[in-house]
Formats: C-alpha cells, sequence, structure tokens
C-alpha cells in the first residue's frame, strides 16, 4: 500500500514536472510564432497569406492519417513501458517506422493528385496559380518529412523526456522566425521562397528527433520486423481512431478550404489568423494533457482504474482550468491584442478570434476522456460515434454558407457540435472504463460552469469601465487572473486538492510550519 503511495506521489511529481517544462515551451512558442505571423502577414501580403492558409489547407486535409498513427504509436509505447516489455517495445517502434513510410508514400499521392484537381477547379487563387502550384508541392514534401519524425517523436513523448520535445520545438519555432525574416529581405516571389525555406525548417527538426532518438534509445535502432498479427492490432486501433483524426481535421483544414470556395482569400487570412490564436491556446491545454496521458495509459495498463479515473477527471477539470485563465482575458481584450500584434487586422479576425477562443475552451475538457478510452483499446464504436458526430460541422457548415449565411456561421457550427460531443465522450467513458457520469458532473462540470460564470463578471466590468486601452488591457489582465485563481481554489478545487496545492505552494516559499501539517 505504501509502495503505491510513493508511486503516487512520483507520478504526481513528474506530472507536474513535464507540465511546467511544457508550459515553458509553450509561453516561447506562442510568443515567437505570434511575432513570426505578423511578420510573415506583413512580407506576404493578405492574399498571399491567405492562399498558402489555403493551399496548405489541403496537404493539412490529410495529416489526419499521421496523427492516427502518431495517437497509435504512443498508446502502444505507454502499453509495452507500463508492462517493462522493452523487447516488445524495440519492436513495435520497428513496425511503426514501416507503417509510417507507407504513410508518406500514400500522402503524397492523395495530397498531389487532390491539391491539383482543387486549384484547377475549385480554389480562389488571385491570378496567383504558380506560386499556389509551388505552394502545394513544397508543403507536400514538407508534411512527408513531418511524417517521417512522428515514430521518434512519440517515443520522446512515451518515454517522458518533455525537456527535448520543448527544445527541439522552441528550435522549430525560431527556424520559422528566420524564414519570416528572410522572405522580409527577398526581391523575389515571397510566396514560393517562403515554401522552400519552410522545407529546410521541417527537415532540419526531423534529423535532430532521429539522431537524438537513435543516440540515447536502444529500442529506437530500426531492423525489419513484420509481425501481422501485431501489425493487424496497431493498424487496426488507428483505423478506428482515423475517423476522429479526420473529424478534427475536417473541422480545421475543411473549413479552410470552404470558406475559399465561397469567399475570398482575405477571409482565408482571417481564419489563418484567428486559428493561430486558436492553436496557441490549445497548446495549453495539450502541453498538459501530453503530461498527464502516459500516465493515464500506463495506470490502466497495471490495472490500477481508480488510479485512472481519479486523474481522467482531475486532467479534464485542470486542463479546462488552464485553458479558461488565459482565454479570459484574451477574449475579453481581442481587439487590442490584434492591434499590437498586426499592423492590420483583416476584416472578420477579431469575430473569428473570440468564436474560436470559445471552440478551444470547449475543446479542453475532452481530451482525457479519449485518453482512458484509448488506454481501453476497443475503440470502433467510440470514433465512429464522436468522430461520425464531429464530422457534421463541414457539411452543415456548407449548408449554410450554400444559404448565404457570412462566414462566421461555420464557427457557431463547430462550437454547438463540439459541446454535444462532450457529452458523446462521456457516455462512452461510463461504458468503456466505469466512469461515473454523476461523479463526472459533480467533480467537473459543476465546478467548471459556477467558476466560467462567476470569474468572467469582474473581469468585463473593468472592460467597460476603463477607456485607456493600455491600462484597461493589464486592468483585464490582472483582475482576470486573480478572479480565475481564487475562484479555482475555492470553487473548482475539492478540500483535499486545495490542501494539497497550498502545501505545495508553502514547500516552494519554505513555509515549513504550513508545509508540515
Amino acid at each position: 500500500m505504501r509502495s503505491n503511495i510513493i508511486m503516487s506521489a512520483i507520478d504526481q511529481k513528474r506530472i507536474a514536472k513535464n507540465t511546467l517544462l511544457l508550459y515553458v515551451r509553450i509561453g516561447v512558442v506562442m510568443l515567437v510564432g505570434l511575432y513570426t505571423s505578423r511578420v510573415v502577414l506583413d512580407a506576404l501580403g493578405e492574399v498571399d497569406f491567405g492562399i498558402y492558409n489555403a493551399v496548405g489547407g489541403i496537404v493539412m486535409m490529410f495529416s489526419f492519417l499521421s496523427s492516427t498513427m502518431s495517437t497509435s504509436c504512443q498508446r502502444f509505447y505507454s502499453y509495452e513501458m507500463g508492462r517493462g516489455n522493452f523487447d516488445e517495445l524495440r519492436r513495435t517502434f520497428s513496425l511503426c517506422v514501416l507503417v509510417f513510410a507507407a504513410i508518406m508514400v500514400a500522402v503524397a499521392v492523395l495530397a498531389e493528385g487532390s491539391g491539383i484537381w482543387l486549384l484547377y477547379n475549385k480554389m480562389h487563387l488571385e491570378d496567383r496559380f504558380e506560386a499556389a502550384w509551388w505552394v502545394l508541392h513544397c508543403s507536400v514534401v514538407s508534411f512527408m518529412f513531418t511524417i517521417m519524425r512522428t515514430p521518434f517523436m512519440g517515443m520522446v513523448i512515451a518515454k517522458e523526456k518533455m525537456k527535448v520535445f520543448a527544445y527541439l520545438s522552441v528550435i522549430e519555432v525560431l527556424g520559422n522566425l528566420a524564414v519570416a525574416f528572410l522572405i522580409a529581405r527577398y526581391g523575389g516571389d515571397r510566396l514560393i521562397f517562403y515554401s522552400l525555406l519552410m522545407i529546410v525548417v521541417n527537415a532540419s527538426v526531423t534529423m535532430f528527433y532521429l539522431v537524438y532518438c537513435r543516440m540515447f534509445y536502444p529500442e529506437c535502432k530500426f531492423s525489419f520486423y513484420w509481425d501481422k498479427k501485431r501489425f493487424v492490432e496497431i493498424f487496426s486501433f488507428a483505423g478506428w481512431n482515423m475517423i476522429g483524426s479526420l473529424s478534427n481535421i475536417c473541422k480545421s483544414h475543411g473549413i479552410n478550404i470552404l470558406l475559399n470556395i465561397f469567399f475570398s482569400p482575405v477571409v482565408n487570412a482571417a481564419r489563418g489568423l484567428a486559428y493561430k490564436v486558436f492553436s496557441t491556446l490549445q497548446a495549453f491545454a495539450d502541453n498538459f494533457y501530453w503530461a498527464v496521458r502516459p500516465q493515464i495509459i500506463k495506470s490502466y495498463s497495471v490495472g490500477d482504474r481508480d488510479a485512472m479515473l481519479k486523474l481522467v477527471c482531475q486532467s479534464s477539470k485542470f486542463s479546462y482550468f488552464l485553458m479558461f485563465a488565459v482565454a479570459l482575458p484574451v477574449f475579453v481584450e481581442t481587439p487590442f491584442l490584434l492591434g499590437i500584434w498586426l499592423k492590420e487586422v483583416p476584416d472578420y479576425t477579431i469575430l473569428f478570434t473570440r468564436l474560436v477562443i470559445i471552440n478551444a475552451v470547449v475543446e479542453s475538457l475532452g481530451n482525457p476522456l479519449a485518453a482512458a478510452i484509448q488506454a481501453y483499446g476497443k475503440i470502433r464504436n467510440y470514433n465512429l460515434a464522436v468522430g461520425g458526430f464531429i464530422l457534421t460541422i463541414l457539411p452543415i457548415s456548407y449548408l449554410f454558407l450554400k444559404l448565404g449565411f457570412p462566414p462566421q456561421m461555420v464557427f457557431y457550427v463547430s462550437i454547438v457540435v463540439c459541446t454535444l460531443a462532450i457529452f458523446v465522450r462521456l457516455l462512452f467513458a461510463r461504458k468503456c472504463v466505469g466512469l461515473s457520469l454523476r461523479g463526472y458532473m459533480a467533480s467537473v462540470v459543476s465546478p467548471v460552469v459556477v467558476v466560467t460564470i462567476v470569474a468572467s463578471i469582474l473581469p468585463a466590468i473593468v472592460a467597460s469601465a476603463v477607456e485607456n486601452e493600455v491600462l484597461r488591457f493589464f486592468a483585464v489582465t490582472a483582475v482576470s487572473l486573480a478572479a480565475t485563481s481564487l475562484m479555482v481554489l475555492f470553487i473548482g478545487m475539492t478540500k483535499t486538492e486545495r490542501r494539497n496545492a497550498l502545501r505545495t505552494v508553502c514547500e516552494k516559499l519554505h513555509i515549513n510550519a504550513f508545509a508540515n501539517r
């Protein structure tokens, strides 16, 4: 019993440490990434920036293949680590490399074929067809390097070496920043030059992952291995998981293509900027999820279901709180922040950004539920239900746009469907791993709703009362963080969670009288 308590404490410290590393990472990535987007937008202009997002989105439509297999690899890596079976881990890695090689070929064929058809027949390119042609082919090559690194990156995450993952992420965004400065000084066709340089960045990061894994992880030394039964097990898991990945891709990149068909590239530019904010905010929740996901799977693999369920509920709640704490001041001060970030704010950008912030906050609740079901392993019905449900965003959005609704309608559709999808996940979590719906509603949903409503009141009042933009921004940010922290501490946390949190803070501040209680 004592060993379980000690291991639990060790696991919690590991999660906390990895989460901290990932948040340092996202802080750097966020600041550099947002500044990079501004430089790229200035260098390319709204039309070329919109074309890059729309045409690049064609290739990213096929990222469901790599993201599906990435999730599968991490799941099986973590599962074998939990069992301590490192021979099987090595074989699983070699098999995953073979699978990803096949995926690279499939993506190249599918993306090139569908991309060329869309360029010639459907997309609005504003007399920039040749540049769009280069963007398509360069995006395919860049994405092939991303696919190549996935089994290695999955091993780093499964090993919970978040420091390495953080460093390489920072290297990648610094490379993107260097590219942005280079194209700003280039005298030729900047869109083509930008596409070519992105290949260099992706290839460099991929080589870093390959070299690191080969140096430090013996199980990452590839040797040809084929096991039909194991392959079917991995690919079956990935195949059903593919529906969920495809639905998310359609929700993001499919909508981007849809907006280009019905509107101008300027709308794509606004959507691209809004989704830059979305991806940045979502990374806050994903960082916590990446830190906790291996522990959820490992807990299940050793049969400790109670610990897994407790971790699922806690991680759902705190993932939301972390996201909300950042999202609230950004939502209130979106016009001011976009004005600082961009020299000229394209039409629709403010509205799009606020809507994707709401979408990101809603989705932050769902990741831990998905991890629990993936740990269970039998995911066919889950992905058919949830993935199929989210896939409806694309046809519903198409219908509204066809009827003449404005472009923001696609974001309203996404928010409603993603909210309903949370409840679908809950039903499957109850069926697959025994999660109590009543317990989840009481321990997660209720405190989340109360904290959201109460913590939003004071920042809204401050925003309406202060006229000076700079003063208002700092006041809203301070009040938002203070209100959210207090509401989470006294409403969002249980007594045990609050006591443990205060004890941890006191230990860090060397307040021994409280820490020893």
